[in-house]
């Protein structure tokens, strides 16, 4: 095939121009390259959202772990909270109980003088007056001591008590460090937030810049495809599967992959191969038949394929192996006789292609 995209070469001195040729790139290839560089963008784009939400579940982990701890200091506070509660009402009963005391050494005071006022006139009871001033002294002495015992406990349960607000003050003092940390990864969260939504943003133009360019490419295809078909109908015959050995091909996707199904000659079922497999029995056939293959693409209704990959897969196997898209053989009187050196560059050029 020459390098004019199956069309003959109509122009004068075709062959002086055809080294020039080669150093353009088609459009087949400059298209290619477009849509590697767009692959390889959207790759990147993807590879650094995915970090971006790595980091935003490391960021929620963070503040679950910190709403754990603040929750937990709550608790611990309502218990220290409980146990002051606890020793003011036993500061109170131990309160209670001096008063108590208190007032009964007060009476037992008070009886005291009274009886050592009744002392001069009962002499006679003088001794068992005496016996229960020793036991009074003796309860007033027990008494002292459970006061003083009772006034320790008071000592005690203040110092517990300060005790109980010094650790009541650290946990507040943790708890305001917890919200603060709550705070900053709050904020870091919604930076990440900001950053999420940015990239999505710039997906959505990515895949909307894509969505163009395919557009763009369906419709030079489909151009491409119309210009071929009016041109082959102005230059050659209809194609026809007349004269030539038919093979059926059917290309469709189930679930995302593709099938391929062929059958020779139009006779029999339909039988699933691979394009590998496909492509060495059609290589075979045209190489068998001298008139030629006359290859029949049939896509499904529901084939599930695109129009550039159905159109990409028909092309390539009429271009390899259907007669019609293959380059006829030169005929004798249109070689050109221009001596040895003059053939032996045209094989060269020709083996080249």
């Amino acid at each position: 095939m020459n390098g004019h995209g199956g069309f003959v070469d109509l122009r004068l001195n075709r062959r002086e121009n055809r080294g020039n040729e080669s150093f353009w790139p088609s459009f087949t290839d400059i298209m290619t390259v477009v849509v590697m560089i767009f692959l390889i963008s959207m790759v990147v784009v993807l590879l650094r959202n995915m970090e971006l939400v790595k980091e935003l579940r490391a960021t929620l982990e963070a503040e679950r772990e910190a709403m754990e701890l603040a929750r937990t200091a709550g608790q611990e506070k309502q218990s220290i909270r409980a146990q002051l509660q606890e020793a003011l009402e036993q500061l109170r009963a131990a309160d209670q109980r001096i008063a108590e005391l208190d007032e009964r050494v007060n009476r037992l005071q008070e009886q005291n003088e009274i009886r050592a006022k009744a002392v001069a006139d009962r002499d006679q009871q003088l001794q068992d007056l005496l016996e229960e001033r020793n036991d009074l002294a003796q309860q007033v002495a027990q008494l002292t001591i459970e006061r003083d015992q009772a006034r320790k406990e008071r000592r005690e349960s203040l110092q517990r008590e300060r005790q109980a607000r010094e650790e009541l003050a650290r946990e507040q003092e943790s708890r305001n460090r917890l919200q603060e940390e709550l705070s900053r990864r709050s904020l870091q969260v919604t930076a990440l937030q900001g950053k999420l939504q940015a990239q999505s943003q710039q997906l959505a133009r990515a895949r909307e810049e894509r969505q163009t360019v395919e557009e763009k490419y369906l419709r030079l295809a489909g151009d491409y495809d119309k210009l071929k078909v009016e041109y082959d109908k102005l230059i050659r015959p209809a194609r026809s599967p007349e004269g030539h050995h038919l093979v059926e091909v059917r290309y469709y996707k189930r679930k995302g992959r593709p099938h391929i199904e062929w059958r020779d000659a139009g006779t029999g079922n339909f039988q699933p191969v691979s394009l590998k497999r496909l492509e060495a029995l059609l290589a075979k056939l045209k190489a068998k038949y001298a008139e030629g293959l006359y290859v029949k693409v049939i896509l499904p209704k529901n084939s599930g394929l695109s129009f550039s990959e159905a159109w990409r897969f028909t092309n390539a196997l009429h271009r390899k192996y259907d007669y019609y898209f293959q380059e006829p053989e030169p005929s004798a009187e249109e070689r050109p006789s221009k001596g040895p050196e003059t053939s032996s560059a045209d094989e060269k050029e020709a083996a080249a292609r």
